[in-house]
This record gives structure tokens, sequence and C-alpha cells, in this order.
């Protein structure tokens, strides 16, 4: 995503969550439909164009959140444990390891978005239709406004690019007809790439053509599915270069800890400021209880350090946050993904031996990628 996420509750056990990007989109969308209906509607205050405009965009992202709620519903019933929905700048993502089932549940799983989102534009032109004479001219009209773009949403949605449910149809399809999944992914991938630069292109065209706006817009468009494209292929080498790799290859040994009822004050003085680490295991009377990280600490106002204890700030131990030493990464990197805290602790016997952090990993794959480099430079010699 683009920045940190909130949550914002949780729909038939599906945790939903929206990202800092969308209030950009957000604000934007509202903005534009507020423009359209007072151009439309000459005769609404501009109370009244606020009030539908507002309405709009809650029904617009109503409407995406059903589209991500489809897949995610899908994915539940196939026995596909969904990690959650987020809503961001250009829509919704929903998070589930669907690979790991084969590429019929994936085709099921993406094409219930773009049916979901038809459905919805025929509810709201059904709505238009029969509104009409019933209902005030700027509200109907403002029905008809979001079936056209729910019909676009699903239409877009089934371009054959990588992240689009396109692309995963595109994905399911040829690694059904191979039988390669990472094949299957750089075709998709590449396939996100190439829309995502025609879009670039086209956004290029409207900017020498006057249209300022929409120029801007579709090459902003284009490139974040060019990045998104490429990230998908990206964390899919990444997966296959841990593959038979465990948490003890990759942890960091040697971990200072912290006692529970140090003040967050002295935690911060001590250990955050004069150490590089943003997390450290609270132990009390040499046993493991808990982690306090620095994004907990700075939940807590800096006037109320000193009176706060770091037992009441930690996220206690339990099955989000602790791996076994042989546990493989991918794993763990499905906790460093799903868990509050952002870092792994491996535990041997009940003992906490090391820590993983998103920096671990990256650090890792830097040598392994070097190293592998230079064996391969060897063979060439």
């Amino acid at each position: 995503m683009f920045g940190t996420s909130w949550r914002v509750g949780r729909i038939a056990g599906i945790e939903v969550r929206v990202d800092s990007s969308w209030v950009v989109i957000a604000l934007l969308i509202t903005y534009s439909m507020y423009l359209r209906f007072s151009f439309l509607y000459k005769g609404l205050s501009t109370g009244a164009a606020v009030g539908i405009a507002i309405l709009a965009a809650v029904l617009f992202f109503g409407s995406v959140l059903v589209h991500e709620l489809a897949h995610a519903v899908v994915s539940e019933a196939r026995g596909i444990r969904v990690q959650d929905i987020t809503l961001f700048l250009f829509g919704g993502a929903t998070r589930a390891r669907v690979e790991s089932h084969g590429p019929g549940d994936e085709f099921l799983i993406a094409a219930v978005g773009p049916l979901t989102s038809g459905l919805l534009a025929a509810l709201f032109w059904i709505v238009d239709v029969f509104g009409r004479g019933a209902l005030p001219a700027s509200l109907s009209g403002m029905f008809g406004y979001l079936a056209w773009v729910n019909l676009l949403l699903a239409g877009f949605n089934l371009v054959p690019g990588f992240p689009l449910d396109g692309g995963r149809l595109l994905r399911s399809a040829v690694w059904k007809a191979t039988g390669s999944f990472r094949r299957a992914t750089r075709i998709a991938s590449l396939g996100g790439q190439a829309v995502g630069w025609l879009l670039v292109a086209g956004g290029v065209a409207f900017l020498l053509a006057g249209n300022l706006a929409g120029g801007i817009w579709f090459a902003f468009i284009g490139w974040f599915l060019v990045q998104a494209a490429r990230a998908s292929y990206q964390e899919l080498q990444v997966r296959q270069m841990l593959r038979g790799v465990q948490a003890h290859d990759v942890m960091a040994g040697n971990l200072l800890r912290i006692p529970p009822d140090l003040t967050l004050q002295d935690a911060v003085d001590r250990y955050f400021m004069r150490y590089d680490h943003s997390a450290f295991p609270v132990d009390e009377q040499g046993r493991t209880i808990g982690l306090l990280t620095l994004r907990k600490v700075r939940r807590v106002p800096s006037d109320e350090w000193p009176a706060r204890r770091v037992r009441d700030h930690m996220v206690p131990l339990g099955d989000q946050i602790v791996v076994p030493p042989d546990a493989p990464m991918d794993q763990v990197m499905a906790k460093l993904e799903d868990g509050e805290a952002g870092r792994v602790l491996v535990v041997e016997d009940g003992e906490v031996v090391g820590i993983v952090t998103p920096s671990d990993l990256t650090r890792w794959l830097r040598r392994w990628r070097a190293l592998d480099s230079r064996a391969l430079d060897s063979r060439a010699r």
C-alpha cells in the first residue's frame, strides 16, 4: 500500500482496513461528484449538491467494498483464509493466499469481483429507472451515474493484467495450461505492465491535447499498475528464494531485553534512543512475556511516558508473533504481514532465541543475491 492503514471494523469476520491514501481519493471523488451534480442540476442549492455528492461517494466506496467482500467470501468458502480487505487510492485489495489452492479456485475468486460490480450496476440502473418521477431528478440521476461507474469498474477489472481481476483470470488460465505458477505470474505481471504503460501513454496524449486533469489521472493510474504488476512477480521471486530457508537462518540473535516494570520514558531513553532497534523482548524473571515496539510507544502521548509501564503497552506473546527455529520462511512472512508487531520472535523450548524483522529479511536476501551472483560469475569463468 501507499502508507499506514487503519482498522475500521469487521464484516462477516473479515477485517476491513482503510489505507491513508484513501483519504485523497475520497476527497477528490466527493468534490468531483459535487461539481457534476451542481452543473447538471442548476436548481440544486449548494447544501443539497454537497449532500448528494457525499451520498454518491459513500455508495461508490460501498460498491468497492462489496466487490472486495465478494472475493473474500468466496475465498473463505473455498477454504482459503482471508487476511484482510484494504481500501486504498485506486479501489480495494483482498489479501488471501489464493495460489495455495490451485488455478480453479483462483479463477472463481477472481471472476466473482467483476460479476458483483455488474450486478451492482444493474441494481443502481433499476433504482434509476423506477425512481424517475418518484425521486428528485438529481437523486435518480445519481443512481444512474453509479450504475455506469460500476459497469466501468467491472469492465476495467476484466482487463488481462495483474493485479486486476482480469490479470488473475489470465494467470489462472496460464497456470492451468502450463502447470507453472511462476510462468503464469510472470505472464500476468507483464500483461499488467503493458496495460499500465498504455495508460501512461494515454495520459501523455491527453496532456498534449490540453487535458491536464485527465492526463495526470491516466498517467498516475498507469504508473500504479506498472509498479503493482512488477511487485507481484518480485514477491513470488522472493518466496521462491526463501523456499527451504528456516527462521533460524534469517533471525537476529543476542537480543537486548527490557524489564516489564520499566517506564516508557526509561525504555525510550535507555533502549530505543541508544540502540538501532524498533522492538525489544520484555523479560520477567528470565521468561519472555511480550514485545515492546516503537509503534506501540508512539501511540502513547510523550507527556505520559514517565507514568506508563512497559507491561501495559507490550504486545503479548501469542501465535501471531512466535515461531520455532525450524519454521519455514513462508510461514514467517505470513506472520510478518499479519501481525500487529511487524516482527516475529523465534522461540525454542520456551526461550526467545532470536527475532525476524522485515529488515532482517531484506539483509538476508541482499546477501543471498550477492553470493548467488558470485557463484554465477565463478561458474562463467
